[in-house]
């Protein structure tokens, strides 16, 4: 699909979703860094970071309301009546204050308990790249509310490379956007305690020629793109997200567009668990690496 068409198709589904009740909808969008903070969400003075201002600018510039903010005191119950959707670009234990001189007030510690009480009631609840590196239990320990929440634990990454986002179920409200194979040089992050058992796997990475060259990518294709359900409100959760590029990609823009309007409950949401169903269990043998003494 030419870029132009992808452009078109993303602002008429833009439109579609801003339009439809416009004036009840409201998002918070929470980007504190408790830990490492990434380029997507770091801030030159004032001025909002390329991952806050691509979001921002698709809901303001249609009429939304949304709050772009790295004050994590706003997770709690009362606030949280206000929203209709909360997204999530965060890193460390928000109720830690933040490296350095950031000032980004903590979550209270009833925060998580509490953002998962709103979304049981009906809340959409966003997660994108790092919101995985976020609340997580040391190594070994049992996975923390908040990662069996998200539905998985960011268990390390590589080197940057080009890797095939294969959908696996294209035809879901929230992939509507996306080619069924989209090649994408990115910060690819692998997972820990994913929760298969209540997931809906959308699109997995496949690293192809890369499981020859860094061994830890040596790896069945993995789940990248994902959602659930829990209660009356819906989970979403997108790997990518580092790299400038992917934020000025349409591809990437429209497919959160398409996220937030599943996630707000404009679309159906097909979520039956899907994990054993999608996910294979073994390294393609024509892209295992060679043995030792071929090399």
């Amino acid at each position: 699909m030419h870029r132009t068409a992808v452009a078109v198709t993303m602002g008429l589904a833009l439109l579609s979703f801003l339009c439809a009740d416009a004036h009840a909808q409201s998002i918070l969008y929470l980007t504190k860094s408790s830990g490492f903070e990434h380029g997507a969400v770091k801030r030159d003075g004032d001025k909002l970071a390329i991952g806050e201002k691509v979001i921002s600018d698709l809901a303001n510039d249609n009429g939304v309301t949304i709050e772009v903010t790295k004050d994590a005191s706003t997770i709690n119950a009362e606030n949280l009546k206000k929203y209709n959707l909360v997204i999530f670009y965060t890193t460390g234990d928000l109720t830690k204050p933040s490296e350095g001189d950031r000032n980004e007030p903590p979550m209270g510690p009833n925060g998580v308990q509490e953002l998962t009480q709103w979304i049981e009631n009906g809340g959409g609840f966003i997660g994108i790249h790092a919101a995985t590196d976020t609340f997580m239990a040391p190594e070994g320990q049992p996975p923390t509310p908040f990662t069996q929440l998200i539905g998985g634990r960011f268990a390390g990454h590589g080197k940057q490379f080009e890797g095939i986002v294969r959908a696996v179920d294209p035809n879901h409200p929230t992939m509507q956007s996306l080619p069924k194979e989209w090649k994408v040089f990115e910060e690819w992050y692998m997972f820990s305690d994913l929760d298969t058992k209540n997931m809906h796997v959308l699109a997995l990475l496949d690293p192809g020629p890369e499981r020859q060259k860094q061994e830890r990518y040596n790896v069945p294709a993995y789940p990248i793109i994902w959602c659930k359900t829990l209660g009356k409100g819906r989970i979403y959760y997108n790997g990518l997200g580092h790299n400038d590029e992917v934020w000025n990609d349409p591809l990437f823009q429209a497919s959160i567009v398409d996220a937030a309007q599943w996630a707000l409950g404009d679309t159906a949401a097909e979520a039956d668990p899907n994990y054993d169903k999608v996910v294979p269990k073994d390294v393609p043998a024509a892209e295992a690496p060679a043995p030792a003494e071929q090399k």
